[in-house]
């Protein structure tokens, strides 16, 4: 990896682990847009409306699905998840 590259990165994890509200934000946001532009594609091609969501819904392969594999391209989960497990740990012992 080059430092370029790695300058470029860096920033935007840490974004998507401090401001993940709105990293949450604007990919709902983005995966929306790609599934209203197939959904106006089908349209365009012949099919009625509900009968075109559910085909680009179909085609799309799952919205959640979708957003689980763009958040494993960030790179963040593991940190996310020693904060959550470093959470619970606190509050295991604090009851404790």
């Amino acid at each position: 990896m080059t430092i370029e590259r790695l300058l470029r990165i860096i920033p935007l994890r840490m974004r998507s682990l401090f401001r993940r509200s709105d990293v949450e934000r604007e990919l709902e946001e983005e995966l929306r847009y790609h599934l209203d532009q197939q959904i106006a594609e089908n349209v365009r091609q012949g099919m009625g409306a509900e009968a075109a969501r559910r085909a680009a819904l179909r085609a799309f392969g799952g919205i959640e699905l979708s957003k689980e594999q763009v958040r494993d391209t960030r790179g963040t989960r593991w940190l996310e998840e020693l904060s959550r497990d470093i959470g619970f740990g606190f509050r295991s012992l604090r009851r404790a």
